[in-house]
């Protein structure tokens, strides 16, 4: 009986072996038809993605309608990391940029009352230390594309082009060895911005200049001009284009404003004011060229009249914005010119607006030496842009110097401003919401230390004191502000006219000159 019962026992445990042998072999078969339906699916859809991206190469670049387009590889899963996005993504710029004196943010009033000898805040808040940070350590992506040969750009000033026809030539001049697409950060409407790095490989050491435009919604000359002058240098084969790119790095934001400008070119009549005026500001009506939380933000020193340059209502030409570093546009250029100002050593800042054939130079606040250096860049360009125009001429373009009261005067920081800030040395406080001069013990807002040149305190040392800036503003009348006809015409012949192809060359030259001199 016991041998009939352990013969039973082992007959069951054979038939289930087979059993599970059988349903293995199915399971392993099923498998391999679904890996194989997944392979399919796989290879449909990178075909698909092949011919749309074919589609969209095959497109003429002013038809591009999506408010956010595809950049870079979709083919590939390598995420490529240049030098500049190793250092922007690892480096703790939050740490390197604020003060270590302060803590705790102070009210309007606490801030009023700190500097009622020198005179009144004028109450709009700085920017809190979380948006201080959340912009300081925003992560850039690269957008470069690197799979497409490069092939000849066309870009006429005359032709109308949207934000993303304008991106799309960008990614096309990223092709080009040397040259670097980055997405830097979003507009308020959610449209991703970018930054043109173009450092051709060169054994020379290198000057960096940044070219910034259209931070105003109607002052589109600024991104083409920008465009045209790249397009125009990068596929110049001359020896003068070559020895350029040799020994200069262009860091180029094309359209600060996003938002602004595509709204103002393609939808005037929502983005006007109530005078009928062109938009300047953001979609949600912050000027950003008064948004920055640089040294200069909302302080009206005693005896100075309060500008007419600002205003508490979006709905208004020059509001700040509900506070210091609101817009998120104004948060992404933060990071790129501390990067490039700061961390890099930038020769020289310009920053394209409209209109009026001016160049603003000498920011009264900052070092004497500084402003002259400004100054005499301003002068030099001048006479570029100048030559052929007669002496008594009254169509030519003018350096004007900022007024003794600018800064101090109750309006908030311009991104030029803000780079004149952090170049010399500022630091951003918590307590106060923007940036502000330091020593090893106390804290210093701009209206304690309006000359920086004559103060005898012992400050942090600036970390680019030789750097320069000014302001281009292009052409002459309302006529050219905007996107119709007759502004494109106009600002085609300015270029022409005014000699804005020599712009880059000469800026290259400058700065070369500076190093060697």
């Amino acid at each position: 009986m016991k041998i009939i019962k352990s013969y039973m026992r082992r007959l069951i445990a054979l038939l289930l072996i087979v059993l599970i042998a059988i349903n293995t072999a199915e399971g392993t078969a099923a498998t391999a038809k679904s890996s194989k339906s997944d392979d399919s699916i796989v290879s449909e859809n990178a075909e698909k993605s092949k011919k749309t991206q074919k589609s969209k190469d095959s497109d003429d670049s002013n038809s591009s309608s999506e408010s956010d387009i595809s950049v870079g590889s979709d083919d590939s899963e390598e995420v490529f990391e240049t030098e500049t996005l190793k250092m922007i993504n690892h480096f703790d710029y939050y740490a390197d940029s604020v003060s270590t004196l302060s803590a705790k943010a102070m009210t309007s009033k606490a801030i009023s009352k700190a500097i009622a000898q020198y005179g009144t805040f004028m109450g709009t808040p700085g920017m809190s230390d979380s948006l201080y940070r959340e912009a300081m350590e925003q992560k850039w992506e690269d957008a470069t594309d690197r799979t497409h040969k490069y092939e000849t750009i066309s870009f006429n000033l005359k032709d109308r082009y949207t934000y993303n026809s304008i991106v799309e030539i960008m990614r096309k001049l990223s092709r080009k060895e040397g040259i670097n697409l980055y997405k830097i950060g979003k507009s308020s409407q959610g449209r991703t911005m970018y930054a043109l790095e173009i450092d051709i490989p060169s054994d020379e050491k290198k000057d960096t200049v940044i070219i910034t435009g259209t931070i105003h919604a109607r002052e589109t000359a600024g991104t083409t001009y920008i465009i045209k002058e790249l397009v125009d240098l990068l596929q110049n084969k001359s020896d003068k284009a070559k020895e350029t790119l040799k020994r200069t790095r262009f860091i180029a934001v094309p359209c600060v404003n996003p938002d602004g400008r595509d709204g103002v070119c393609f939808n005037q009549e929502a983005y006007s004011y109530s005078n009928g005026d062109l938009w300047k500001a953001t979609y949600g009506g912050t000027d950003i060229n008064r948004n920055f939380p640089g040294l200069s933000w909302g302080q009206l020193a005693k005896g100075y009249e309060k500008s007419k340059f600002i205003s508490t209502s979006p709905k208004k030409l020059y509001y700040p914005g509900p506070s210091a570093g609101s817009a998120p546009e104004t948060r992404a250029m933060m990071k790129l010119l501390y990067h490039y100002i700061v961390i890099e050593k930038a020769a020289i800042m310009i920053d394209y607006h409209q209109q009026g054939r001016i160049m603003y130079v000498e920011k009264p606040w900052t070092p004497r030496a500084q402003q002259e250096r400004c100054s005499d860049a301003a002068k030099f360009f001048q006479e570029i842009l100048n030559e052929g125009q007669k002496k008594s001429s009254k169509n030519k373009y003018t350096t004007v110097k900022e007024d003794k009261e600018y800064g101090l005067n109750g309006v908030g920081s311009t991104m030029t401003d803000y780079a004149c800030s952090i170049a010399n040395g500022s630091k951003f406080s918590r307590a106060y919401g923007f940036n502000v001069y330091c020593s090893r013990e106390e804290e210093y807002p701009l209206i304690m230390i309006p000359r920086l040149g004559k103060t005898k305190k012992k400050l942090l040392t600036a970390p680019n004191p030789d750097f320069i800036t000014f302001t281009f503003e292009i052409g002459w009348g309302s006529k050219a502000l905007g996107y119709s006809d007759k502004a494109r015409s106009l600002i085609a012949e300015e270029y022409k006219t005014y000699h804005f192809d020599k712009v880059l060359y000469e800026l290259s030259e400058y700065a070369y000159n500076l190093r060697k001199n």
